[in-house]
């Protein structure tokens, strides 16, 4: 699974930019300098619909979207992006977690890796398909056959789905198969 976090911009039903905030928002200020038709924005990890400023300079956009290192001193192990938080388990598991040889929270993180990077997981095809949805919801609630590709989405019937979605505009269709790779 992809876990690096990418953007898709459109315009009406045409893929303005795509990848990262930085490059997105990059590319609809050049666009809004030359006209000032909707631009809407979406998440591609999540499929929801996000809002950009894209006030200022080229270089204001950079500094504003770049992914950079947080500079605020944080407790724990900021340098690796650990946050601490409460964690509450039925002694069974803190009696599992006690007898690895890792550390419960080395544990804990790695068992959620493993599942943020198999595909085939459960929790990962859920997630994929309210991607889906939530993007096809905001580009196509109005489209014929929707409340059908949806159901088919969610019943996991592939081959419905893709005759439903067939006819939707070139960019939006490719969009949902990219949406939807890991949900069936």
């Amino acid at each position: 699974m992809n876990t690096q976090m990418t953007y898709t911009a459109f315009l009406d039903e045409q893929c303005l930019a795509s990848g990262p905030l930085v490059d997105v928002a990059t590319a609809i200020q050049q666009h809004a300098n030359q006209s000032n038709a909707t631009v809407l924005i979406f998440n591609d990890q999540t499929g929801k619909q996000i809002d950009l400023d894209i006030s200022g300079s080229k270089q204001d956009i950079q500094q504003r979207y770049a992914e950079h290192p947080e500079t605020v001193k944080k407790v724990g192990r900021p340098k690796l992006g650990v946050i601490s938080r409460e964690i509450t388990l039925q002694q069974r598991h803190w009696d599992w977690l006690d007898q690895q040889s890792s550390s419960a929270s080395a544990v804990i993180r790695k068992l959620i890796d493993k599942e943020l990077n198999d595909p085939n997981s459960e929790s990962n095809k859920m997630l994929a398909k309210q991607a889906t949805d939530r993007f096809m919801s905001a580009m196509l609630g109005n489209m014929p056959n929707y409340e059908e590709a949806t159901r088919a989405l969610y019943q996991g019937n592939k081959e419905v789905f893709l005759d439903l979605i067939r006819d939707y505009p070139k960019d939006i269709y490719q969009h949902i198969l990219k949406l939807s790779a890991y949900a069936f």
